[in-house]
């Protein structure tokens, strides 16, 4: 009698193990099912499903075309076109010693500068006996020495020192002496009389060459102030000028010399035979062949302070003491006097003063 609820208990932990196995086995059971029976659907769904591709740039290709300018296969008949020369012509390497060249068609002061890579004004003034400090004086034939570096030749006199000679041109004595070209012995510099030294960095004042448009006689009558066939007596009462200039030509780029060292003008490109025009309203004041590389020479005074000059004309269309008016034809381009070919070389000056073309024309 005592193991009766022995027994009952025994007996119910049995039956709640065994439904509770029951319940557990059923639940998978139905989960199984389940997933058998969603799982094709699941599939389908996902395979409906549109996936995004992504494409992975080529990251290299992009940096690249990114640096790249946008490739222009012709270029416009209006802009100016510079061939590509991988290769400096001229020699520009270092020299100790310098070069004569022969001046040849098509030469000046402005570009032997540039293919000899040294100043104008070195040039200059290593050729003063030649071209008297004017660019303009360069004639075909001509052997012009161009010096090895920027500087200028000094002949040495017995009175020299090379303190006195590196004051005179603005360098130091060290210019002097390490110029390899001098060939110095640093220890005990010695120079002969009469021998040629290079003073690196050197400099002195260009000479100008300039005359009145317009001067009076003994006698006061007004005349020209350029001597030559081309002058002639002036009477009073000419055109004044608007001092507003036109170009003198047609042709409105340079060749040849630009405003700068040793030149008082512009070279305009004018071809030969064109036609040259009075820049502003004046009176001639000099029309006729030039001495020192002119050539066939007109001056215009404005009548208020400015002139205009024109130089190498092939053939002139005005006298002297003529009245013209801006714009007419004073004559037509050509290659007279010191030219290495047909242009124009034109002035502006004002108070007898050369002034920059570039500051007045349009």
């Amino acid at each position: 009698m005592s193991e009766g609820p022995n027994d009952d208990k025994h007996l119910k932990r049995e039956i709640f193990i065994t439904v509770a196995s029951w319940v557990t086995a059923i639940m998978l059971c139905l989960g199984l099912l389940t997933m058998l029976f969603w799982q094709p659907r699941i599939a389908q769904s996902m395979q409906n499903q549109a996936i995004p591709v992504v494409d992975i740039p080529d990251y290299e290709q992009i940096a690249s075309e990114a640096n790249l300018p946008n490739f222009a296969p012709e270029m416009s008949s209006n802009e100016l076109v510079r061939n590509q020369n991988l290769y400096t012509e001229g020699d520009q390497e270092f020299r100790t010693e310098a070069i004569h060249h022969t001046v040849v068609s098509g030469d000046s002061i402005w570009a032997l500068s540039d293919t000899y890579n040294v100043s104008i004004e070195s040039i200059l003034y290593a050729n003063y006996d030649i071209l008297q400090d004017k660019s303009d004086n360069l004639v075909i034939g001509q052997v012009i020495t161009i010096p090895p570096v920027n500087g200028i030749y000094h002949t040495w006199r017995s009175r020299d020192t090379l303190s006195s000679v590196a004051s005179r041109y603005g360098a130091t004595i060290n210019d002097i002496l390490l110029f390899i070209g001098n060939n110095l012995d640093l220890s005990n510099p010695e120079i002969a009389p009469g021998a040629q030294v290079m003073v690196p960095g050197g400099n002195r004042e260009l000479v100008p060459i300039s005359y009145a448009a317009v001067t009076r006689d003994a006698d006061g009558r007004l005349v020209s102030g350029w001597d030559g066939p081309g002058a002639c007596a002036l009477g009073g009462g000419g055109l004044m000028g608007n001092g507003f200039f036109i170009w003198p030509s047609a042709v409105h780029y340079l060749t040849g010399n630009n405003y700068g060292p040793g030149h008082n003008g512009i070279d305009i490109g004018a071809g030969f035979g064109s036609a040259l025009f009075a820049a502003d309203s004046g009176t001639v004041v000099y029309a006729g062949w030039m001495n020192g590389g002119y050539g066939n020479f007109v001056v215009i005074d404005h009548g208020n302070g400015f002139t205009t000059l024109y130089e190498h004309l092939e053939r002139i269309s005005v006298n002297c003491g003529d009245n013209v008016f801006q714009g007419s034809v004073i004559g037509t381009s050509g290659s007279t006097g010191n030219s290495t070919g047909a242009h124009l070389h034109f002035e502006i000056r004002y108070a007898n003063a050369p002034v920059n073309p570039w500051d007045y024309l349009p």
